[in-house]
């Protein structure tokens, strides 16, 4: 079955992502990794208790300037910067296709379900509603 929702709810999604990100705290510790060290391709190496299996398809990718994310289905994409230990996403869009419900319940938790995205050591740290999903580089 395929599940589509109303642009006026993706567009929301992205605001809600642009805020949460937007208000992530800095830090006080330097990052671990440089801004040219997060190029890359970065994969899910754990996932937050309680949600759909899907999730561990998610990655993160980092180019020079951007910073993408997906899981499958949609994609996801900004232009990112890091200050301190956070890394921060600018001008967000996403891509509307309709896809099964549980890919869009994983998109959720990508695009707007994390209250805050941080270096940690060797990882890359994404604080969810639904509790902490870890990525390691992948490439």
């Amino acid at each position: 079955m395929v599940h589509s929702q109303p642009k006026s709810r993706r567009a929301r999604v992205a605001l809600s992502f642009l805020a949460l990100v937007a208000l992530a705290p800095a830090g006080c510790a330097p990052p671990s990794l440089s801004e040219a060290e997060l190029v890359g391709t970065w994969a899910v190496s754990r996932s937050p208790a309680g949600v759909p299996p899907e999730f561990a398809m998610a990655t993160i990718e980092f180019t020079d300037e951007y910073a993408f994310t997906g899981a499958g289905c949609n994609g996801a994409g900004g232009a990112y910067s890091v200050r301190g230990n956070a890394i921060r996403i600018g001008s967000w869009a996403a891509t509307e296709v309709g896809c099964d419900p549980k890919l869009h319940e994983v998109e959720d938790l990508l695009y707007s379900g994390f209250t805050e995205l941080t270096i940690e050591g060797e990882e890359i740290v994404m604080s969810t509603s639904a509790g902490e999903a870890r990525f390691v580089r992948e490439d």
